[in-house]
């Protein structure tokens, strides 16, 4: 699906929504900018981050000198971020992206980009509406992820391994575009993958050091799915979608496609979709 039509469906759909919100207009104001410095805690054990934002450009990357740095740009006064600290516990938010209040009206800015610590264990949720994501968590030490979101365009990288194990990776979207890469380096024991229409790659290229189980379920989508040469992985169908094209050397029996790797952890990826596009990429 092509990321013109997401976003004009998006748009098509507030639309639509305006004479149940009585003509409420979210006006634009002048741009502004709030500096993030959040200082790491004195006991560094694990942290909760949590970022809930309206829609927009976000962007997340390592480097931060404390906990979070970086900077929220937004020009809807309703869009001012609220900030939630504790002991173990950082959250941003902003409003609900799924309670709309009123319709936007010129051009809106709503910009995030934000420096992550890598010193600290960390427990990261991400929730948002329409919007593009740049999330580049390479060499984070992250022990949970969940990311959910509407229809949004995203590319999610793990450039280098997690320090750490990861007990559970959620990834849900709405019709989007994303683009996953170097999964195998984010450590995770379990994903779980629950998408719309759109298009979706899922490279697994990294280090695999665990037992690994992946779960997609995904509407009318084009899925595909990468495996690194050495890479023992197993992939089920249990869904009722026919259409799989393979490249490189797979074995299938049943419903099953084996890379025929001997050695190494397992990673097993199941497959429920009823309608849609799935290619098997093993690179020789």
């Amino acid at each position: 699906m092509k990321k013109q039509l997401i976003f004009a469906t998006l748009a098509l759909l507030i639309a639509s929504l305006a004479c149940s919100i009585q003509n409420v207009q979210m006006k634009t104001i002048e741009t502004q900018e709030v500096s993030i410095a959040e200082t790491l805690p004195d006991n560094l054990t694990d942290i909760d981050l949590v970022f809930k934002m309206t829609g927009g450009e976000f962007s997340v990357h390592p480097g931060a000198s404390g906990l979070v740095n970086g900077t929220i740009r937004y020009n809807i006064a309703q869009w001012e971020p609220e900030f939630t600290r504790s002991n173990h516990r950082y959250e941003i938010k902003q409003v609900n992206p799924f309670r709309i209040s009123g319709i936007p009206t010129g051009d809106t800015v709503n910009e995030w980009d934000l420096a992550i610590s890598n010193a600290v264990p960390l427990d990261i949720t991400i929730e948002g509406g329409a919007s593009k994501n740049l999330f580049n968590f390479s060499g984070l030490q992250i022990s949970n992820l969940a990311i959910t979101q509407g229809a949004s365009d995203t590319t999610i990288q793990f450039d280098v391994p997690n320090p750490i194990s990861m007990e559970q990776f959620r990834f849900t979207t709405g019709a989007s575009s994303a683009d996953l890469f170097g999964l195998a380096n984010a450590n995770f024991e379990k994903m779980t993958m629950s998408a719309g229409a759109g298009d979706y790659t899922l490279d697994f290229s990294g280090t695999l050091n665990q037992e690994t189980s992946v779960e997609i379920k995904a509407g009318i989508s084009n899925l595909t799915i990468i495996i690194p040469a050495q890479m023992k992985a197993v992939v089920v169908n249990e869904g009722t979608v026919s259409s799989i094209n393979t490249e490189g050397t797979w074995l299938l029996t049943d419903n099953t496609y084996n890379t025929l790797i001997e050695s190494g952890p397992t990673l097993t990826i199941t497959l429920n979709m009823s309608v849609g596009n799935v290619k098997l990429i093993r690179q020789d």
